[in-house]
Protein backbone atom coordinates (compact mmCIF):
# COMPACT_ATOMS: atom_id res chain seq x y z
CA UNK A 1 0.00 0.00 0.00
CA UNK A 2 1.33 3.29 -1.12
CA UNK A 3 1.51 6.31 0.99
CA UNK A 4 -1.35 8.27 -0.34
CA UNK A 5 -3.39 4.90 -0.22
CA UNK A 6 -2.19 4.51 3.55
CA UNK A 7 -3.32 7.83 4.42
CA UNK A 8 -7.17 7.42 2.85
CA UNK A 9 -7.20 3.96 5.26
CA UNK A 10 -6.12 5.86 8.28
CA UNK A 11 -9.07 8.56 7.17
CA UNK A 12 -11.69 6.07 6.59
CA UNK A 13 -10.82 3.90 9.51
CA UNK A 14 -10.88 7.19 11.79
CA UNK A 15 -14.26 8.06 10.50
CA UNK A 16 -15.99 4.76 11.02
CA UNK A 17 -14.23 4.61 14.36
CA UNK A 18 -16.08 8.21 15.36
CA UNK A 19 -19.60 6.60 13.87
CA UNK A 20 -19.62 4.10 16.46
CA UNK A 21 -19.52 6.40 19.00
CA UNK A 22 -22.68 7.75 17.62
CA UNK A 23 -25.90 6.77 19.20
CA UNK A 24 -28.18 4.92 16.86
CA UNK A 25 -32.02 5.99 16.43
CA UNK A 26 -33.91 3.73 18.77
CA UNK A 27 -31.26 2.32 21.22
CA UNK A 28 -31.84 2.91 25.11
CA UNK A 29 -29.46 5.89 24.43
CA UNK A 30 -31.44 7.79 27.53
CA UNK A 31 -30.86 4.74 30.17
CA UNK A 32 -29.07 6.17 32.77
CA UNK A 33 -25.51 4.33 33.63
CA UNK A 34 -25.25 0.45 33.63
CA UNK A 35 -25.67 -0.18 37.13
CA UNK A 36 -23.17 -2.09 38.94
CA UNK A 37 -23.50 -6.36 38.34
CA UNK A 38 -24.87 -8.11 41.86
CA UNK A 39 -22.07 -9.70 43.60
CA UNK A 40 -21.09 -13.07 42.10
CA UNK A 41 -23.63 -15.58 42.88
CA UNK A 42 -24.01 -16.66 46.47
CA UNK A 43 -26.07 -19.89 45.01
CA UNK A 44 -24.19 -23.24 46.36
CA UNK A 45 -24.58 -27.26 44.97
CA UNK A 46 -26.44 -27.81 48.19
CA UNK A 47 -29.08 -25.33 47.94
CA UNK A 48 -30.57 -26.63 45.13
CA UNK A 49 -31.88 -29.87 47.08
CA UNK A 50 -33.86 -32.97 45.63
CA UNK A 51 -36.57 -31.75 47.82
CA UNK A 52 -36.69 -28.32 46.49
CA UNK A 53 -36.72 -29.57 42.83
CA UNK A 54 -39.90 -31.95 43.96
CA UNK A 55 -41.50 -28.99 45.65
CA UNK A 56 -41.35 -26.96 42.48
CA UNK A 57 -42.29 -29.57 40.42
CA UNK A 58 -45.68 -29.75 42.35
CA UNK A 59 -45.81 -26.14 42.99
CA UNK A 60 -45.99 -25.80 38.79
CA UNK A 61 -47.99 -28.55 38.44
CA UNK A 62 -50.87 -26.87 41.04
CA UNK A 63 -50.68 -23.36 38.37
CA UNK A 64 -50.77 -25.23 35.31
CA UNK A 65 -54.06 -27.16 36.84
CA UNK A 66 -55.49 -24.14 37.47
CA UNK A 67 -55.20 -21.83 34.50
CA UNK A 68 -58.54 -20.74 33.10
CA UNK A 69 -59.23 -21.18 30.14
CA UNK A 70 -58.62 -17.63 29.66
CA UNK A 71 -55.23 -18.33 29.67
CA UNK A 72 -55.59 -16.33 33.20
CA UNK A 73 -55.25 -17.01 36.96
CA UNK A 74 -56.65 -15.36 40.10
CA UNK A 75 -60.35 -15.14 40.74
CA UNK A 76 -59.67 -10.89 41.42
CA UNK A 77 -56.53 -9.02 39.96
CA UNK A 78 -56.24 -11.21 37.10
CA UNK A 79 -53.49 -9.71 35.38
CA UNK A 80 -50.98 -9.70 38.58
CA UNK A 81 -51.99 -12.99 39.56
CA UNK A 82 -51.42 -14.15 35.63
CA UNK A 83 -48.00 -12.25 35.52
CA UNK A 84 -46.51 -13.61 38.43
CA UNK A 85 -47.76 -16.84 37.50
CA UNK A 86 -46.56 -16.68 34.36
CA UNK A 87 -43.15 -15.67 35.40
CA UNK A 88 -43.07 -18.46 37.66
CA UNK A 89 -43.15 -21.24 34.49
CA UNK A 90 -40.05 -18.89 33.02
CA UNK A 91 -38.45 -18.85 36.21
CA UNK A 92 -37.77 -22.83 35.61
CA UNK A 93 -36.92 -22.76 32.27
CA UNK A 94 -40.03 -22.52 29.87
CA UNK A 95 -40.89 -20.07 27.08
CA UNK A 96 -44.13 -19.67 25.11
CA UNK A 97 -44.38 -23.17 23.04
CA UNK A 98 -41.21 -24.42 24.68
CA UNK A 99 -40.61 -27.26 27.97
CA UNK A 100 -43.01 -29.40 29.91
CA UNK A 101 -45.08 -25.84 30.41
CA UNK A 102 -44.54 -24.24 27.12
CA UNK A 103 -48.68 -24.41 26.38
CA UNK A 104 -49.05 -22.84 29.44
CA UNK A 105 -46.83 -19.64 29.34
CA UNK A 106 -48.24 -19.63 26.17
CA UNK A 107 -51.98 -19.41 27.21
CA UNK A 108 -50.87 -16.48 29.49
CA UNK A 109 -49.15 -14.40 27.79
CA UNK A 110 -51.77 -14.44 24.82
CA UNK A 111 -53.98 -13.52 28.16
CA UNK A 112 -51.71 -10.38 28.85
CA UNK A 113 -51.74 -8.90 25.51
CA UNK A 114 -55.38 -9.06 25.35
CA UNK A 115 -55.31 -7.17 28.06
CA UNK A 116 -53.36 -4.55 27.13
CA UNK A 117 -55.17 -1.77 26.38
CA UNK A 118 -54.59 0.94 23.15
CA UNK A 119 -52.98 3.12 26.04
CA UNK A 120 -50.46 0.77 26.76
CA UNK A 121 -51.94 0.14 30.22
CA UNK A 122 -52.13 -3.34 30.75
CA UNK A 123 -55.56 -4.20 32.89
CA UNK A 124 -58.59 -6.32 33.07
CA UNK A 125 -61.67 -5.65 32.48
CA UNK A 126 -63.67 -4.33 35.16
CA UNK A 127 -60.19 -4.84 37.69
CA UNK A 128 -61.53 -3.41 40.86
CA UNK A 129 -58.45 -1.93 42.59
CA UNK A 130 -54.84 -0.92 42.38
CA UNK A 131 -54.48 -1.36 38.52
CA UNK A 132 -50.68 -0.26 38.93
CA UNK A 133 -49.39 -3.16 40.57
CA UNK A 134 -50.98 -5.71 37.71
CA UNK A 135 -49.48 -3.06 35.35
CA UNK A 136 -45.75 -3.00 36.98
CA UNK A 137 -45.88 -7.37 37.20
CA UNK A 138 -47.12 -7.41 33.65
CA UNK A 139 -44.34 -5.52 32.67
CA UNK A 140 -42.44 -7.28 34.15
CA UNK A 141 -43.58 -10.63 32.72
CA UNK A 142 -43.46 -9.37 28.91
CA UNK A 143 -39.70 -8.21 29.63
CA UNK A 144 -38.95 -11.21 30.70
CA UNK A 145 -40.54 -13.51 27.93
CA UNK A 146 -39.06 -10.61 25.36
CA UNK A 147 -35.48 -11.48 26.85
CA UNK A 148 -36.01 -14.71 26.94
CA UNK A 149 -37.79 -15.32 23.03
CA UNK A 150 -35.91 -13.03 21.39
CA UNK A 151 -35.53 -15.10 18.42
CA UNK A 152 -38.86 -17.65 19.24
CA UNK A 153 -40.88 -18.14 16.22
CA UNK A 154 -43.50 -19.14 18.34
CA UNK A 155 -44.10 -15.30 19.92
CA UNK A 156 -44.67 -12.14 18.23
CA UNK A 157 -41.63 -10.68 19.17
CA UNK A 158 -42.41 -7.14 17.58
CA UNK A 159 -46.02 -7.01 19.18
CA UNK A 160 -44.19 -7.80 22.59
CA UNK A 161 -41.84 -4.95 22.11
CA UNK A 162 -44.30 -2.88 21.20
CA UNK A 163 -46.44 -3.66 23.60
CA UNK A 164 -43.62 -3.28 26.42
CA UNK A 165 -42.52 -0.07 24.59
CA UNK A 166 -46.46 1.43 25.52
CA UNK A 167 -46.57 0.02 28.69
CA UNK A 168 -43.25 2.21 29.93
CA UNK A 169 -44.85 5.28 28.94
CA UNK A 170 -47.77 5.29 30.81
CA UNK A 171 -45.33 4.31 33.97
CA UNK A 172 -43.62 7.46 32.43
CA UNK A 173 -46.69 9.52 32.56
CA UNK A 174 -47.59 8.04 35.63
CA UNK A 175 -44.91 9.17 37.91
CA UNK A 176 -46.15 11.27 40.85
CA UNK A 177 -44.13 15.07 41.80
CA UNK A 178 -42.44 12.50 44.96
CA UNK A 179 -41.12 10.14 42.20
CA UNK A 180 -43.63 7.20 42.95
CA UNK A 181 -46.09 5.62 41.45
CA UNK A 182 -49.96 4.72 43.08
CA UNK A 183 -52.57 2.61 42.76
CA UNK A 184 -54.17 3.71 39.83
CA UNK A 185 -52.45 5.31 36.78
CA UNK A 186 -51.67 9.27 36.56
CA UNK A 187 -52.25 9.97 40.12
CA UNK A 188 -50.22 12.81 41.97
CA UNK A 189 -50.35 10.29 45.15
CA UNK A 190 -47.67 7.73 45.69
CA UNK A 191 -47.29 4.03 47.83
CA UNK A 192 -44.27 2.26 48.64
CA UNK A 193 -45.26 -1.53 47.24
CA UNK A 194 -46.15 -0.02 43.46
CA UNK A 195 -43.47 2.11 43.22
CA UNK A 196 -41.07 -1.59 43.82
CA UNK A 197 -43.19 -2.84 41.51
CA UNK A 198 -42.76 -0.08 39.02
CA UNK A 199 -38.79 0.30 39.67
CA UNK A 200 -38.78 -3.55 39.06
CA UNK A 201 -39.97 -3.30 36.13
CA UNK A 202 -38.47 -0.56 34.53
CA UNK A 203 -35.03 -2.65 35.66
CA UNK A 204 -36.49 -5.82 33.77
CA UNK A 205 -37.62 -3.52 30.74
CA UNK A 206 -33.97 -2.04 30.31
CA UNK A 207 -32.27 -5.17 30.58
CA UNK A 208 -33.62 -5.97 27.78
CA UNK A 209 -32.76 -3.00 25.53
CA UNK A 210 -36.27 -1.12 26.02
CA UNK A 211 -35.32 2.95 26.03
CA UNK A 212 -36.47 4.04 29.72
CA UNK A 213 -36.14 8.04 30.02
CA UNK A 214 -33.37 8.47 32.78
CA UNK A 215 -34.75 10.91 34.75
CA UNK A 216 -37.99 8.77 35.42
CA UNK A 217 -35.35 5.49 36.85
CA UNK A 218 -33.60 8.23 38.70
CA UNK A 219 -36.25 9.77 40.57
CA UNK A 220 -38.32 6.58 41.10
CA UNK A 221 -34.81 5.40 43.23
CA UNK A 222 -34.35 8.57 44.93
CA UNK A 223 -38.07 8.10 46.00
CA UNK A 224 -37.21 4.65 47.47
CA UNK A 225 -34.03 6.32 49.37
CA UNK A 226 -36.20 8.87 50.61
CA UNK A 227 -38.57 6.51 52.18
CA UNK A 228 -35.70 5.23 54.30
CA UNK A 229 -36.71 5.47 57.68
CA UNK A 230 -33.92 6.32 60.43
CA UNK A 231 -34.18 2.45 61.70
CA UNK A 232 -33.48 1.29 58.45
CA UNK A 233 -37.23 0.23 57.60
CA UNK A 234 -38.71 1.67 54.66
CA UNK A 235 -42.17 3.40 54.91
CA UNK A 236 -45.65 3.52 53.56
CA UNK A 237 -45.49 6.51 51.65
CA UNK A 238 -43.88 10.26 51.20
CA UNK A 239 -47.16 12.21 51.34
CA UNK A 240 -47.38 11.74 55.23
CA UNK A 241 -49.86 8.60 54.86
CA UNK A 242 -47.62 6.43 57.20
CA UNK A 243 -44.30 6.78 58.06
CA UNK A 244 -44.06 3.65 59.80
CA UNK A 245 -41.77 0.78 57.92
CA UNK A 246 -42.64 -2.80 57.85
CA UNK A 247 -40.89 -5.93 56.71
CA UNK A 248 -42.31 -5.95 53.24
CA UNK A 249 -41.96 -2.47 52.36
CA UNK A 250 -38.30 -2.74 53.50
CA UNK A 251 -37.07 -5.88 51.67
CA UNK A 252 -39.04 -4.29 48.14
CA UNK A 253 -36.88 -1.05 49.16
CA UNK A 254 -33.75 -3.09 49.51
CA UNK A 255 -34.01 -5.48 46.47
CA UNK A 256 -35.04 -2.57 44.08
CA UNK A 257 -31.94 -0.93 45.39
CA UNK A 258 -29.60 -4.00 44.85
CA UNK A 259 -31.31 -4.72 41.45
CA UNK A 260 -29.50 -0.84 40.41
CA UNK A 261 -26.67 -1.91 42.04
CA UNK A 262 -26.42 -0.04 45.47
CA UNK A 263 -25.38 -2.40 47.80
CA UNK A 264 -23.21 0.29 49.57
CA UNK A 265 -26.11 2.93 49.76
CA UNK A 266 -26.39 4.30 54.00
CA UNK A 267 -30.02 3.34 53.28
CA UNK A 268 -29.19 -0.44 51.40
CA UNK A 269 -26.90 -1.37 54.59
CA UNK A 270 -29.37 0.10 57.23
CA UNK A 271 -32.10 -1.97 55.40
CA UNK A 272 -30.54 -4.98 55.56
CA UNK A 273 -29.86 -4.69 59.43
CA UNK A 274 -33.56 -3.87 59.96
CA UNK A 275 -34.65 -6.47 57.16
CA UNK A 276 -32.42 -9.71 58.89
CA UNK A 277 -34.54 -8.97 61.90
CA UNK A 278 -37.44 -10.80 59.72
CA UNK A 279 -35.42 -13.67 58.71
CA UNK A 280 -36.79 -17.14 58.44
CA UNK A 281 -37.07 -18.58 61.51
CA UNK A 282 -37.97 -15.63 63.67
CA UNK A 283 -41.65 -15.50 64.76
CA UNK A 284 -41.70 -12.28 62.81
CA UNK A 285 -41.07 -13.87 59.63
CA UNK A 286 -44.36 -14.61 58.62
CA UNK A 287 -46.90 -12.10 58.94
CA UNK A 288 -48.59 -10.04 56.77
CA UNK A 289 -47.92 -11.02 53.27
CA UNK A 290 -45.34 -13.22 53.89
CA UNK A 291 -45.03 -14.60 50.22
CA UNK A 292 -44.75 -11.63 48.95
CA UNK A 293 -42.19 -10.31 51.69
CA UNK A 294 -40.18 -13.14 51.51
CA UNK A 295 -39.59 -13.01 47.36
CA UNK A 296 -38.10 -9.80 47.95
CA UNK A 297 -36.51 -10.47 50.88
CA UNK A 298 -34.59 -14.02 49.18
CA UNK A 299 -33.93 -11.20 45.47
CA UNK A 300 -32.57 -8.62 48.13
CA UNK A 301 -30.45 -11.49 50.00
CA UNK A 302 -28.92 -13.31 46.36
CA UNK A 303 -28.35 -9.79 44.73
CA UNK A 304 -25.79 -9.22 47.91
CA UNK A 305 -24.07 -12.10 48.08
CA UNK A 306 -23.18 -15.10 50.53
CA UNK A 307 -23.06 -12.71 53.78
CA UNK A 308 -27.30 -12.87 53.81
CA UNK A 309 -28.06 -15.34 51.33
CA UNK A 310 -26.51 -18.19 54.01
CA UNK A 311 -28.74 -17.33 56.51
CA UNK A 312 -31.74 -15.98 54.35
CA UNK A 313 -32.15 -18.97 51.73
CA UNK A 314 -31.84 -22.38 53.22
CA UNK A 315 -34.29 -22.14 56.26
CA UNK A 316 -36.65 -20.45 54.14
CA UNK A 317 -36.77 -23.16 51.57
CA UNK A 318 -36.97 -26.14 53.94
CA UNK A 319 -39.91 -23.77 55.63
CA UNK A 320 -41.84 -23.86 52.61
CA UNK A 321 -41.13 -27.37 51.51
CA UNK A 322 -42.64 -28.36 54.48
CA UNK A 323 -45.92 -26.04 54.30
CA UNK A 324 -46.84 -26.85 51.35
CA UNK A 325 -49.99 -28.68 50.28
CA UNK A 326 -50.70 -32.00 49.21
CA UNK A 327 -52.21 -30.70 46.28
CA UNK A 328 -49.06 -28.78 45.40
CA UNK A 329 -50.62 -24.80 46.83
CA UNK A 330 -49.33 -22.33 49.30
CA UNK A 331 -51.73 -20.15 50.91
CA UNK A 332 -51.87 -18.08 53.95
CA UNK A 333 -55.59 -17.74 54.09
CA UNK A 334 -57.29 -14.48 53.79
CA UNK A 335 -58.45 -13.02 50.54
CA UNK A 336 -55.50 -13.88 48.29
CA UNK A 337 -55.72 -16.86 46.41
CA UNK A 338 -53.71 -19.94 46.39
CA UNK A 339 -52.99 -18.68 43.17
CA UNK A 340 -51.19 -15.64 44.37
CA UNK A 341 -49.36 -17.44 47.17
CA UNK A 342 -48.02 -20.53 45.00
CA UNK A 343 -46.78 -18.02 42.26
CA UNK A 344 -44.31 -16.16 44.84
CA UNK A 345 -43.29 -19.56 46.43
CA UNK A 346 -42.01 -21.25 43.21
CA UNK A 347 -40.47 -17.73 42.13
CA UNK A 348 -38.58 -17.79 45.76
CA UNK A 349 -37.87 -21.86 45.03
CA UNK A 350 -36.60 -20.90 41.49
CA UNK A 351 -34.56 -17.90 42.26
CA UNK A 352 -31.07 -20.10 42.67
CA UNK A 353 -32.06 -21.62 38.86
CA UNK A 354 -31.16 -18.07 37.41
CA UNK A 355 -32.81 -18.66 34.60
CA UNK A 356 -34.70 -15.32 34.84
CA UNK A 357 -33.32 -12.37 33.52
CA UNK A 358 -33.74 -10.39 36.91
CA UNK A 359 -32.00 -13.51 38.36
CA UNK A 360 -29.08 -13.38 37.03
CA UNK A 361 -25.93 -11.62 38.37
Amino acid sequence: MNKKNSVKFISCLLIFSLLLLIPVRGQDDSAVKEPVPAKSSPVRESDITPELQASVDRGLSFLARHQSKTGAWGTHYNVAVTSLAGLAFLAGGNLPGEGKYGDTVKNALNYIMRCTTRSGFITEPGAPASRMHGHGFATWFLAEIYGMSHHSTVVDNEEIRKSLRRAIKIIELSQSREGGWYYEPRSQSDEGSVTVCIVQALRAARNVGITVNKKVIERGVDYLKRSANPDGSFKYSLRGRGNRGSFALTAGGVSSLCLYGMYDLPETKKGFEFMMKFKPGTNKNWSSYPFYSNFYATLATFLAGEEYWAEWFPPLRDRLIKIQSKDGSWSRGGADPPDYDTAFACLIMQIPYQYLPLFQD
